[in-house]
């Protein structure tokens, strides 16, 4: 275990200091006698008495440290992070704390050395910090202003008055909508009781930033020619909304500024007006109480605003008239719940790829045979496989721009996001939609049947990607490349050299340590460097290229007692051979850049005995 002393103080300080320059970082060793613990405390976002992180006793936690109930910033504030922080990894977790049962989060893994603490603390706060700046970002630091009168109101009035919404009016009861069965049925949105619905206070807050309402109007611009677009699921009990809050709610907005767009221009005929006075008398009835909420509203209201330029008549009528919700009505609630479970169990959530699959299925507007191929080849793959492939690819993406690259998960499916053709054409992707176009009439023309020649687009990991059929190319290519960078007889017909490509591949997959956890971590990083050089290079000098890579990468598992998955990320965003492999306009930008000398040698790795060890000094 880490002791706390002077010396240890001064190096966190100095590591946090070089990568967070405006963290603080204070301790206590065991000279002090004031203090029963010895620690290190390091800031956050907001004021130490709020929340910090602390090192003591081998444990790294992120404490609570005010009063939960003390004003409407520390309610909101706390329960934000508590609803959010992962902690399903078994890496973290929530435990009891100055009388809040959630009150510390703690990084359930022993902090051995200095080396330990570092990683942990890399990893803690890049994730921790992350949620402190998004609840900053919505709802902004405290002051001495009243913060529960600031932020906790019945309602935005930015909603209800410019839609002359009178709150204080005596409204009619709402339909109650009680089925006696369970009655599934796909609903316009035009026929949707928008006048009806109302949200439980067993609700979790609105969530949706304006990331996911820009994801929304792009998906319903891009698709606004289809006869048909399902938006989702609707769950009901009754009148009450179980699931599908979020994209009601959004809805909901959506439609406010559609509408105050026809009220601003006098001269225009308002369309639909009978849903607009179902929107009117929905938001008479909605009130949020929860701050995150609110904030939530007004920051999508004001996004939604700056996009009011693409809400048109032709988009009013797309919504209305093609845009549907599978609607399920049940007649109880433990029903109601036991159906939202089902649907949202844990461990059942779409994976990411599988839901970048559904994206680029509604791109392609007609299935030709290439795309039935690819999708075949598609489901043809095992889950393991895809997973493993799209964790690559993203990390070279992330790590080309020296960006984290820790785990691809479904808030990450934006990077493999790109140019629709029928979306608006920028100057900057202009290259890419003339590459597309290009290699189809080549593939296409008559002139391959006879010579039998084929073009593969010239796809690249760091750069963006053509929505639809090219990313199912783009998927099979890749998955033939990646496979290619880690087999060892890729490389036995080119390699030349006792040095060479083959003898390296074929040691990493065989040597008796390549299982361990950092060996993987390590060999992960390998792979990942190997395969954007291949992608930007091919195979030329492949034999002097991976032994630098393998000279440059494994030193970390050869100097360090430990490599953790955010060893390999700080490595990959900080080191000097993603950036140099990205600014390389040849091979030799890469060869003759010094190779890496081995300076130490941790602990635990046996000199006599040690295969890789062996192999490095050769």
């Amino acid at each position: 275990m880490l002791q706390v002393t002077q010396d240890s103080i001064v190096s966190i300080r100095k590591f946090v200091t070089k990568r967070w320059p405006k963290k603080r970082v204070s301790g206590q060793d065991d000279l002090n006698p004031q203090y029963e613990n010895c620690f290190i405390m390091i800031s956050t976002l907001v004021d130490e008495h709020i929340a910090h992180y602390e090192y003591s006793n081998g444990k790294l936690e992120f404490h609570l440290e005010d009063n939960y109930y003390a004003n409407a910033f520390n309610y909101g504030f706390y329960k934000y992070l508590r609803d959010n922080a992962d902690t399903s990894n078994g890496d973290y977790r929530w435990h009891n704390w100055w009388g809040m049962r959630q009150g510390r989060l703690t990084y359930e893994h022993c902090i051995e050395d200095l080396l330990d603490l570092v990683d942990a603390l890399t990893q803690m706060i890049s994730y921790i910090d992350g949620l402190v700046n998004d609840y900053l970002r919505i709802v902004g630091q405290p002051s001495n202003n009243n913060i529960k009168e600031a932020l906790v109101e019945s309602q935005p009035d930015d909603v209800s008055n410019h839609l002359l919404i009178c709150k204080n009016k005596q409204l009619p009861n709402p339909d109650k909508m009680e089925v006696c069965k369970l009655t599934p049925q796909v609903m316009c949105i035009k026929d949707l009781p928008f006048c009806h619905f109302e949200i439980p206070d067993y609700q979790r807050p609105y969530k949706w930033n304006s990331k996911h309402v820009n994801q929304l109007i792009n998906d319903l611009i891009a698709f606004q020619e289809k006869k048909e677009y399902r938006l989702g699921t609707l769950v009901l009990h009754g009148n009450k909304i179980v699931d599908g809050q979020q994209r009601i709610v959004t809805l909901s907005l959506l439609f406010f500024v559609l509408y105050e767009n026809f009220i601003a221009n006098s001269s225009q005929d308002i369309p639909y007006n009978d849903f607009l006075q179902k929107i009117k008398l929905y938001w008479q009835r909605t009130t949020f109480k929860s701050p995150i909420s609110i904030a939530h509203v007004r920051e999508n209201l004001t996004c939604i605003r700056e996009r009011k330029t693409d809400l048109d008549k032709k988009l009013l009528t797309f919504l209305m008239e093609n845009c549907q919700f599978v609607v399920v009505r049940l007649p109880k609630i433990s029903e109601a719940f036991q159906f939202f479970d089902s649907q949202n169990a844990r461990g059942k959530d779409l994976d990411p790829h599988d839901l970048l699959k559904a994206f680029h299925l509604r791109e392609i507007f007609e299935l030709n045979n290439r795309d039935k191929q690819n999708i075949t080849y598609w489901q043809d793959e095992d889950s393991k496989t895809l997973i493993g492939l799209f964790l690559s690819m993203y990390r070279v993406n992330r790590w080309s721009k020296s960006y984290s690259g820790n785990r691809f998960t479904k808030d990450d499916i934006g990077v493999f996001k790109g140019i629709s053709l029928k979306a608006k054409k920028f100057p900057f992707y202009l290259q890419h939609i003339i590459c597309h176009y290009f290699v189809n009439d080549y593939v296409e023309n008559k002139t391959r049947m006879i010579d039998e020649n084929y073009m593969e687009y010239p796809f690249q990991l760091d750069q963006i990607c053509v929505n639809g059929s090219r990313f199912f190319d783009m998927i099979r290519y890749y998955s033939s490349v990646y496979k290619q960078v880690r087999k060892s007889d890729t490389y036995e017909v080119i390699s030349s050299h006792k040095h060479s490509a083959y003898k390296v591949i074929s040691f990493l997959n065989t040597y008796p340590n390549r299982n361990r956890q950092g060996d993987k971590y390590t060999r992960e990083l390998f792979d990942c460097m190997l395969l954007y050089y291949i992608d930007r290079f091919g195979f030329e000098e492949i034999d002097k290229i991976v032994w630098k890579f393998f000279k440059e990468v494994y030193s970390i598992r050869i100097e360090q007692h430990t490599v953790k998955l955010s060893t390999i990320d700080n490595y990959a965003m900080d080191g000097r051979m993603f950036k140099t492999i990205r600014d390389a306009h040849s091979p030799f930008d890469i060869i003759n850049i010094p190779t890496y000398q081995l300076q130490k040698i941790a602990d635990n790795v046996d000199e006599s005995k040690d295969e890789l060890l062996k192999l490095y000094k050769q």
